[in-house]
């Protein structure tokens, strides 16, 4: 697959250029440009100085690097979705950031928090129907555990 040009936009040179770690990673990490504490169960939002400009056709994913798991950290909301209109000039990325742990956690700038995937999309085309001709499988967990 050929590589995407993506735009982006740094609102300080501090910022960590988003970058892919290995030669094989699919998900380029994303840092915080800020300190703070968490308290436990704690959340709040962590500024990354970052406007990513989405390609049409695309999506930005944010997942939680696997190393916040040892951390205590979530991302608040699970996985952030950006859209390809969130490119305004100070349309920068936020990690929200949700302490599991039973500890306070120190969030230090330039901490990696996040990765960031960008994946190409479908737009649905809803089409209502009077009836469905598949027939019921059965409810939530049917396949089993």
């Amino acid at each position: 697959m050929p590589n995407l040009p993506v735009r982006f936009k740094r609102l300080s040179p501090d910022v960590p250029m988003p970058e892919y770690k290995t030669q094989g990673a699919c998900a380029f990490d994303v840092a915080v440009i800020e300190d703070g504490t968490l308290a436990p169960g704690e959340r709040r939002a962590f500024a990354t100085g970052l406007v990513v400009c989405v390609p049409d056709g695309h999506t930005l994913l944010l997942f939680p690097r696997s190393s916040n798991a040892k951390k205590g950290l979530q991302l608040g909301n699970g996985v952030g979705v950006i859209d390809q209109d969130y490119c305004g000039p100070n349309d920068q990325l936020y990690a929200y950031l949700y302490n599991i742990g039973s500890e306070p956690y120190t969030v230090l700038k330039g901490e990696r928090v996040m990765q960031g995937l960008i994946v190409p999309i479908a737009k649905a085309i809803f089409e209502e129907v009077a009836e469905l001709e598949a027939t019921n499988r059965g409810g939530f967990g049917t396949t089993g555990s």
